[in-house]
């Protein structure tokens, strides 16, 4: 086994891989415990103890009660503890929100994505929603969920930030990166789980960045279809609602490109999708954003 000083090369990239799952948790200021790191890495809890052991005493990383940080600063740890405070009170703000929208026509499961996904809320922070529509009806219920915002809501995304609509063939997130892989194992499902096992399945490739994440666990709201409902999309499962549907799609298009730079067109993995199948806007640059910070993060900490 080669050496690297007194390591082999297997320890230093254990502990290299160890670091990086903190440089990118720093990005976000969020102190990660023990079990976070396990769960975000590939080896074993043996293995990531003496990681976390070996890091510490090189002074990369710090423990301040049950976290694991870069900095060793205790207002990072007093600041978790209130983001996840935050973030359990949203969560039943969530599964109110669900209740409603899940009697809306041609939606068939809604997940939890963002940041309260991390259990990570701040004071600006909005309820992002992650939602599974009946193929071909996607931009019906799109409809529906933007006339709710606007008429009770108020228009304001605080509590209903529906960002991200796919429609249920089509699963498959087909831009494979780190920053997409934590989106997708971190949903929280609020109503549909065999949709939330199918959407795991379907992503398969998010195992290479985190094997060891764990399933999220059935907490569905209890939910029937009503009469209201059935009617509704009784009266829109024909040529008409197939019509309607590309009209709103169509109509969201030329809205959106008039409202928005031509960049978030041009780069539909990290900006504005929208498709029969998908309804996607994301109008900053957090995603690359995070990513370039992550790299940043890595170049200054290397182990190797």
């Amino acid at each position: 086994m080669e050496l690297v000083g007194n390591e082999t090369v297997d320890q230093s990239t254990h502990k290299q891989e160890t670091l990086n799952i903190l440089v990118y948790a720093n990005i976000f200021n969020y102190p990660l415990t023990k079990k976070e790191i396990y769960e975000r890495g590939k080896i074993d809890i043996s293995q990531l103890e003496t990681c976390l052991i070996n890091l510490r005493s090189e002074k990369k990383i710090f423990l301040i009660e049950d976290f694991y940080t870069l900095h060793n600063d205790n207002k990072i740890i007093e600041n978790r503890k209130k983001r996840n405070k935050r973030a359990d009170i949203f969560i039943n703000r969530a599964r109110i929100i669900t209740r409603v929208i899940a009697h809306f026509p041609f939606i068939r499961a809604v997940f939890l994505s963002g940041s309260i996904s991390k259990d990570c809320m701040d004071e600006n922070s909005d309820i992002d929603f992650f939602i599974i529509t009946e193929p071909e009806r996607l931009w019906i219920a799109h409809l529906f969920c933007s006339v709710f915002r606007h008429t009770f809501l108020l228009n304001s995304s605080k509590y209903f930030c529906y960002n991200y609509l796919i429609d249920s063939e089509h699963l498959l997130i087909e831009e494979q990166s780190l920053y997409t892989a934590i989106e997708i194992k971190t949903l929280i499902p609020l109503l549909g789980y065999n949709y939330y096992k199918n959407m795991l399945q379907e992503n398969e490739w998010t195992n290479n960045y985190f094997p060891k994440y764990p399933l999220m666990p059935k907490n569905d709201i209890s939910k029937n279809f009503s009469f209201i409902q059935r009617s509704i999309e009784f009266c829109f499962n024909n040529a008409f609602g197939n019509w309607l549907d590309k009209w709103l799609l169509n109509y969201s298009i030329k809205k959106r490109k008039k409202k928005f730079e031509s960049k978030l067109f041009e780069y539909s993995h990290y900006y504005i999708d929208l498709q029969r199948h998908v309804a996607k806007s994301h109008i900053t640059d957090k995603y690359p954003k995070i990513m370039k910070k992550y790299f940043e993060g890595i170049e200054q900490s290397s182990c190797i």
